[in-house]
């Protein structure tokens, strides 16, 4: 009889710890990949920009928010093809809003109801000095996205940069930003490129170079979901 009840003890105890490990990595964002068996898990893909707001324009004229819409629409078809319910913040080159206040409140809006696994903002760079180039990662200063946001910049340094920027030592920056704490997952934002170096500005002109920047954003998705 003793023993009968020892041994159910440890099951116990091992019930417990494994619970607490399911917690304790769901409060990291990480486990949220693991969703509910036969549920497909959820990104969130947010179009920087639109409308009113163009963001960054490059020498050609092009503006950003279309590049980034364009890079967008490739990335949703990608996770999509991998069995992803991919959830756009926008689908047309218009805002989601009157105000940039209120297109800013939309997307958040858009991201909660989503309830998703993880999220990505895709924006264009800009800087003073025109020979910084590359792909970039942001996440949020609370940390949540900062496993998913320093595999991305590790895959698109590999994949990219070392390939078209002849550096592979980018690592993904911590920030103040707002799209990145709309919902408890990790969320990241991804600088495609800069439109103040001619370089970048050519390639992202090409849909060519796009669908490649999808395509490693994607992978890089999938990994984090065990998709």
């Amino acid at each position: 009889m003793t023993t009968i009840f020892i041994k159910r003890s440890v099951l116990l105890v091992l019930v417990a710890a494994f619970t607490a490990i399911a917690v304790v990595a769901t409060s990291c964002g990480i486990a949220a990949a693991t969703t509910m068996r036969g549920q497909p898990k959820v990104v969130v893909v947010d179009a920087g920009h639109g409308g009113m707001d163009g963001g960054v324009v490059g020498s050609s004229g092009v503006k950003e928010s279309d590049l980034n819409l364009l890079i967008a629409k490739e990335l949703q078809r990608q996770l999509e093809n991998g069995g992803i319910k991919v959830v756009m913040t926008r689908t047309g080159e218009g805002a989601i809003g009157a105000t940039k206040k209120q297109d800013m409140q939309n997307r958040k809006k858009i991201i909660v109801e989503a309830q998703p696994d993880v999220v990505v903002s895709v924006h264009i760079n800009k800087f003073s000095s025109t020979k910084r180039r590359g792909v970039q990662v942001f996440y949020d200063d609370t940390g949540i996205g900062k496993y998913f946001a320093e595999h991305l910049q590790n895959t698109v340094n590999q994949a990219l940069n070392s390939k078209y920027t002849s550096r592979s030592d980018y690592v993904a920056i911590k920030g103040d930003l707002f799209i990145t704490k709309c919902y408890s997952c990790p969320s990241v934002i991804v600088e495609c490129g800069f439109l103040s170096n001619a370089e970048d500005e050519k390639l992202l002109l090409t849909a060519a170079y796009r669908q490649e920047v999808a395509e490693v954003i994607a992978g890089a998705c999938l990994d984090i979901l065990g998709a």
